[in-house]
């Protein structure tokens, strides 16, 4: 086998990490710069999670498309279109930077349910866990792009590195399907992946609570997440994934509370990677609840209202609300979990 045959091998595999990192790593890149903004602070969060309302339209827009020109070109139009959005949020005018991150946030469904579609249709839960890893690996690229540039400015700029990532859609895995109807995901299997993501949403506070001098906390807990994403394949064919879901929920409530509420900066670590290694079991999760590897993606990017929700409502008393945000929340995921035990069973 050839040396290209091989290169080529490996960037498929990796094509949906590679896809979901990068869509990621311009989605979260204010959470770093919320301050320099100089707004007030629902104003600013409002800047920062406004995209993840366009994730919904986005994900929508994608069931149509990927049948239209097939994912190779869907992948192509999404990186070149996170790229050119991450430069035009140089805007200084609010208002119009509002506009540009909700189109980041379309950009992203799109570009997002792509990467998990191509994931699933693999059926590898491997595979799936790396994807949605992707999440984790763009939090610690834009801290580092945020420690090294410090100005939001160069940073927004940075975000065109997507652009070049067009030149490896030969590599992406091709498939076009039939001219179908747009299909809806269950109200359930997005409660799935909303309940999953909570810990996801709650952590765009934590850049501006711990700021620069706790950075390396925050960014420790995304590089100690990425192994636990993987973890949970192995751990849940040892215990099962009823109990796996339930030691992670469990371990990060605990330490959610003890960061939001307590304010014990270390429990961060242990926060962020049991916490973002749940969003592993969610697509399973959402399967139990009729999701479909073409609906997937809709109902990931549909549950991410929550991103908006979530840190605005917080953001009045990061203390109290985030801390009943993720207990509950996670307390609910470990109940649907539960209720479809036998379905898991037999799926395992």
């Amino acid at each position: 086998m050839s040396i290209k045959k091989v290169s080529n091998s490996w960037i498929n595999t990796l094509a949906p990490l590679i896809t979901y990192a990068l869509a990621t790593f311009i989605l979260v890149l204010p959470s770093f710069t919320v301050t320099q903004f100089s707004l007030p602070e629902w104003l600013s969060f409002l800047i920062v999670s406004i995209p993840f309302g366009g994730r919904v339209v986005g994900s929508i827009m994608y069931q149509r498309i990927v049948s239209l020109i097939g994912s190779r070109s869907t992948f192509a139009i999404s990186m070149a279109l996170l790229g050119s959005l991450s430069l035009a949020s140089t805007v200084r005018d609010v208002m119009l930077l509002i506009i540009v991150r909700l189109a980041v946030g379309i950009a992203f469904g799109i570009a997002t349910s792509l990467a998990v579609e191509t994931a699933t249709r693999k059926g590898s839960r491997t595979l799936t866990a790396l994807t949605m890893s992707g999440w984790a690996f763009g939090w610690i690229f834009g801290a580092f792009d945020y420690i090294l540039l410090k100005e939001w400015y160069l940073i927004a700029i940075s975000g065109i590195i997507s652009i070049p990532f067009v030149l490896i859609r030969n590599s992406y895995e091709d498939f076009k399907t039939i001219k179908i109807k747009t299909s809806r995901p269950s109200i359930l299997s997005i409660a799935a992946f909303f309940l999953s993501f909570e810990p996801a949403f709650v952590l765009q506070l934590a850049p501006s609570i711990v700021q620069s001098s706790g950075m390396e906390w925050l960014i420790f807990g995304y590089i100690v997440s990425i192994p636990m994403y993987l973890l949970v394949p192995s751990l849940s064919s040892l215990l099962g994934e009823v109990r796996t879901t339930m030691v992670y929920t469990f371990i990060a409530s605990m330490s959610g509370v003890l960061f939001f509420y307590f304010a014990q900066v270390p429990a961060l670590i242990v926060f962020t990677a049991f916490g973002l290694g749940i969003n592993s079991l969610a697509p399973r999760i959402a399967a139990m609840y009729g999701a479909n590897p073409r609906t997937m993606g809709t109902a990931l990017n549909s549950a991410a209202l929550g991103g908006v929700i979530v840190p605005v409502i917080s953001s009045f008393d990061i203390r109290v609300y985030a801390s009943i945000f993720t207990v509950s929340s996670l307390c609910l995921l470990a109940v649907m979990a539960l209720k479809k035990r036998n379905y898991i069973e037999l799926l395992s």
